[in-house]
């Protein structure tokens, strides 16, 4: 074998390694993710809807007053 063809196959095989590598740690990071999906965020959204809906409800309150109160 030529020593251009080690050079590339050493090349190949410290990218795949380095592939690999860097697979397995972004395994370990969606596993150390997955630890805290119990954490839920169901409480922040009900509240943050909630308050968007009282906004809407003013706004067409307003608008629709606004509306009476021209005439």
């Amino acid at each position: 074998m030529s020593q251009k063809k080690r050079d590339k196959l050493y090349t190949q095989k410290r990218i795949q390694d380095l592939y690999r590598k860097i697979k397995q740690e972004r395994r370990e990071n969606i596993d150390y993710m997955n630890d805290y999906s119990d954490m839920d965020d169901s409480e922040d959204n009900k509240i943050g809807r909630s308050i968007v809906r009282v906004c809407a409800v003013l706004g067409i309150l307003f608008v629709v007053l606004e509306k009476f109160i021209e005439f």
